[in-house]
């Protein structure tokens, strides 16, 4: 049996509990950024915990929440479970997903705590596996200088981390690449990574994520800029619809030359999102996330369908700590080999805003707790004081993560 199976078998209730309320609690954590979490509350009263954080679309998620809350209050526990996973032609895309996967998610919850056990303990042995991890240095960068970028770096690999990553692009576009200007920007981008490479020193493993902001010849040209600074690998260089994906293969190669790996792939949802960049040999690591791709179980089925085109899977995770807890309980429970994303000091809500057990980070790796189900819940004091905040989309800004 498939792991992808055994998810499926781990949430057959065999309990009558329903579903009175599907609660929402957002809070403001940094300028551009809210979390979002969802809670799945039972008429017996356990509550199943998920996050269904997506930038500037809280309010799109409330609004869908409350289209759906016919169909999902009074609903026995045991047949929301079995209608929870990726629907690609939602008309809702991403937004309807990502609720979906937050549902997925406070199930999975339900379901270890109804057994008593670690969600990653539902199909394996997950709480001793111990998961390589790396942090993601955006938001905590104060100054967007060489300084600043090697100064947040530094202090992730001071904190024990043993890789970051970086999104050192601020303006160019796919449309302005060629631009003299967005010429300019990638040289002090350059000076970014040199500082960086220089503050963390030779081992440390360094990542680039370029959120889809170059066109072809750019991303070529930036590969030759680079390739001095030892990057484990370049992440979503150029936008990934169908019509960039012959680009994204040239890509890929011409990152192998510069001697690192091509990334991408994180808005896939479910496995037919993802057969496409495997199909076509776009990536050599992609990057489902717990928080769009259907949940649990089609995580897996992705994780199970890239072994067989020997590409590996590094779960996206730069949110909030319920999305985290998920990630490493589920890669916990899989034995994934690649690193494991966390936010780096983008707020100390992160450590603050629930109770209970979560993940551990020590040497360099992330364990799974040990308490039933996800082991964590939301503090509402701590959220009642940080409530969400409108975030602006800009249409300029091809960046959604």
């Amino acid at each position: 049996m498939n792991i992808h199976e055994k998810i499926q078998q781990a949430l057959l209730f065999n309990d009558d509990a329903s579903v009175i309320d599907v609660a929402l609690t957002g809070m403001a954590v940094a300028p551009r950024s809210n979390w979002l979490f969802v809670e799945l509350i039972l008429d017996d009263g356990r509550v199943g915990t998920g996050e269904v954080t997506l930038r500037a679309h809280e309010a799109m998620i409330a609004t869908l929440l409350s289209q759906l809350m016919p169909s999902i209050k009074g609903r026995k526990l045991a047949e929301l479970a079995s209608l929870r996973h990726a629907y690609p032609g939602f008309p809702s895309g991403k937004v309807g997903n990502a609720l979906l996967s937050a549902l997925d998610q406070a199930c999975i919850d339900l379901a270890g705590q109804d057994a008593g056990i670690p969600i990653s303990a539902l199909w394996g042995s997950g709480p001793h596996r111990l998961l390589d991890a790396y942090a993601t240095v955006n938001r905590s960068v104060k100054q967007r200088t060489p300084e600043g970028y090697a100064d947040a770096c530094a202090a992730a690999v001071r904190a024990g981390f043993p890789a970051v990553k970086v999104m050192p692009f601020d303006t160019i576009t796919p449309a302005t690449a060629h631009t003299a200007d967005a010429g300019r920007e990638m040289e002090r981008v350059v000076e970014r990574l040199d500082a960086i490479r220089q503050a963390i020193g030779p081992d440390a493993a360094l990542m680039v994520d370029c959120h889809w902001r170059l066109d072809e010849a750019a991303a070529h040209r930036f590969c030759d800029a680079v390739a001095g600074l030892r990057l484990h690998w370049l992440e979503c260089p150029v936008p990934e619809s169908t019509e960039w994906h012959p680009a994204i293969t040239r890509l890929r190669d011409r990152a192998h030359r510069s001697g690192m790996l091509l990334a991408g792939a994180e808005n896939i949802i479910g496995w037919s999102g993802a057969l496409p960049f495997l199909e076509g040999g776009l990536y050599d690591v992609i990057m489902p996330d717990i928080k769009y791709c259907g949940g649990y179980a089609d995580f897996a089925r992705i994780v199970e369908g890239a072994s067989r085109y020997d590409v590996t899977v590094s779960p996206h995770n730069p949110s909030g700590p319920v999305a985290h807890a998920h990630t490493v309980h589920l890669c916990a429970g899989m034995g994934l080999r690649q690193p494991v994303e966390q936010q780096f000091a983008e707020s100390p809500l992160f450590d603050t805003c629930v109770v209970g057990e979560a993940p551990a980070f020590k040497d360099g790796q992330f364990s799974a707790g040990s308490a039933p189900g996800l082991g964590l819940r939301i503090d509402h004091r701590v959220a009642a004081a940080y409530p969400a905040v409108p975030v602006a989309l800009s249409m300029a800004d091809p960046s959604f993560a």
